[in-house]
């Protein structure tokens, strides 16, 4: 077997697998040989990790080698769906007839149950997403930080973990479906009495968006993200009263950091447990809604418990509790 599988592997198989580590040293062992054997082969390689990992990536390869582009995490990522965009995107235009090499490492909001499911979900829809790409991707999970269920998540989310010795496959890798079907049956209504509550019907989306702008207004965010935050929402209910069924109700809470904005209705809910997750077909009519919210929010979920109701989570600094 190759050291990394990648040689062994057909042209256009896509790898997708995780690096667990707890020091620098052993994050360096694994990623500066992925990122030398790209260079060797002229493959196209995206890197963009935490700081440090950076730092020592840059000073390993003597700055930023022709071919390779690293950057750190916050520069690159956005939201989940966004940043799996941009992933797809780079490698698209750099791919040629040949490979192109990714390494990620997601910013875990620890603390915040519904944005660590929500990128977990990303990086098992992933798997689908990017099965026809001749594409490897490395996610990188720092064991010094995040606690054992996001390290859980790695190994349920990546067909394969990769260590100094080569590749090995994750004896608790999940389908996609089923690993995103467990993780809504989490889904649970926010504590707390709402600060809006407002029943609407298709007559009264003008209505949603303005109180959406406002509290988006109260919490901090600005002119553009406000308005994102607002579109995200009109989505959502618009399908609410087209696709769904009445009565539907717009729920705003105010958390610590956040704001959240739930839409409810009486209808059957929503069965595709991967749905806005994939890009919509250019010829398609439908399905655009729900990813253009994923695309605008921080996190969204969806539970079909009673009715159907999505989720939509935005940072709000102006919330953050002071302790």
């Amino acid at each position: 077997m190759d050291y990394y599988g990648e040689a062994s592997a057909p042209n256009e198989a896509f790898v997708h697998s995780a690096l667990i580590y707890g020091s620098d040293d052993a994050f360096m062992d694994v990623a500066l040989p992925y990122v030398e054997e790209a260079i060797d082969a002229h493959e196209p390689v995206l890197v963009a990790v935490q700081s440090q990992n950076l730092e020592n990536l840059r000073a390993a390869l003597g700055g930023e080698p022709e071919g390779t582009t690293l950057l750190a995490n916050d520069e690159w990522y956005e939201t989940s769906v966004s940043t799996r965009e941009k992933f797809a995107s780079w490698a698209k235009e750099r791919i040629g007839s040949g490979r192109a090499r990714l390494m990620g490492e997601p910013p875990w909001a620890v603390g915040n149950d519904a944005l660590v499911r929500d990128w977990a979900r990303s990086e098992s829809v992933i798997n689908v997403a990017f099965e026809d790409l001749p594409l490897s991707l490395v996610c990188a999970y720092d064991t010094r930080e995040p606690p054992r269920e996001i390290v859980e998540h790695a190994h349920s989310t990546h067909p394969q973990i990769m260590e100094p010795v080569g590749l090995s496959p994750s004896e608790s890798f999940e389908d996609p479906r089923a690993f995103c079907r467990r993780l809504d049956s989490l889904v649970e209504r926010p504590g707390g009495r709402p600060a809006t509550v407002l029943d609407f019907n298709l007559a009264d989306l003008q209505e949603v968006r303005r109180v959406v702008t406002s509290m988006a207004a109260a919490a901090g965010l600005t002119g553009s993200r406000a308005d994102e935050l607002a579109l995200a929402v009109n989505e959502i209910a618009s399908n609410a009263v087209l696709h769904g069924k009445l009565p539907a109700t717009l729920r705003i809470w105010q958390r610590d950091g956040e704001l959240i904005c739930q839409v409810r209705d009486a209808g059957d809910g929503i069965k595709d447990v991967l749905a806005g997750q994939l890009t919509p077909r250019l010829e398609g009519i439908g399905g655009r809604g729900l990813w253009l919210t994923r695309m605008l929010s921080d996190a969204v979920e969806i539970s079909n418990r009673t009715g159907c109701t999505v989720s939509i989570h935005t940072a709000a600094p102006e919330f953050a509790l002071v302790g």
